[in-house]
């Protein structure tokens, strides 16, 4: 029975191998542009889009307080269909697909998360225009923009504490570079609509709530643009001494 017996000598350790990384615990935050736009509801029968996943609590939170909930999760979408990354041109021509909306829809809430990050400044202004056309005249777009350096690499869920709180549920680790888009460009990447409000969190996420520009009449918000060096003084080149005439010894 030798195959039982240890080998001579000490065995090496097998290396040991890094343990993954787990992402942050849910943490709650204050929400008080959620707070304005849930209280701005028409009772009863409020109508709401949430473009993230389907999460039991913020279904039974609607169900509460008597509104219509529908849930289009975009981002599992996205994935199913593999869009992730197309082009804008391509993704414009799938928006129908990727988000069906009846000609007669219209919402008095959109729920958009911090969807716009991942989307991008490229393709979400059309994702924008068409969700602008079926948004009540009173109605409210609400949205999480990240304003750090880094952000998680995929979109995290966001479960309604109460009417001003939310609880952000952290999916992955990884982290990827935020777009940081100020609150101009915010402006400018949802054609028709103003964010007359925003709030920045200690969390680094900026929350806006955007309604419709007509309702308002305020003018476009100007983007900043890089400072300019001034000009400085013009340096003067002194003149050449003149040629002194050589003379004979």
């Amino acid at each position: 029975m030798s195959w039982m017996r240890r080998p001579a000598g000490r065995a090496e350790p097998s290396p040991e191998l890094p343990l993954p990384t787990a992402p942050p615990p849910p943490a709650e935050h204050p929400a008080p542009g959620l707070r304005h736009a849930l209280e701005r509801l028409p009772r009863p029968s409020a109508s709401v889009l949430d473009l993230g996943a389907a999460l039991a609590v913020n279904v039974a939170f609607f169900n509460r307080i008597g509104a219509r909930l529908r849930i289009a999760d975009l981002d599992a979408t996205l994935d199913e269909s593999g869009l992730r990354e197309a082009a804008p041109a391509l993704w414009e021509r799938s928006l129908p697909d990727l988000l069906p909306l009846g000609p007669d829809e219209r919402y008095d809430l959109v729920l958009a998360w911090d969807l716009p990050n991942y989307v991008g400044r490229a393709r979400w202004p059309a994702l924008a225009i068409r969700i602008r056309e079926h948004l009540a005249p009173a109605g409210a777009f609400h949205l999480l923009v990240r304003v750090g350096q880094t952000m998680p690499a995929r979109p995290c869920h966001y479960r309604i504490v109460d009417v001003g709180t939310l609880s952000e549920d952290v999916l992955v680790a990884e982290t990827v570079p935020a777009l940081r888009l100020p609150h101009a460009e915010v402006e400018k990447l949802h054609p028709g609509l103003v964010a007359p409000r925003s709030h920045l969190g200690k969390h680094g996420v900026q929350e806006y709530v955007l309604e419709h520009a007509a309702a308002h009449h305020l003018p476009p918000r100007a983007i900043a643009q890089p400072r300019k060096r001034p000009p400085g003084p013009a340096i003067r080149v002194p003149a050449p001494p003149p040629n002194k005439p050589v003379s004979e010894p």
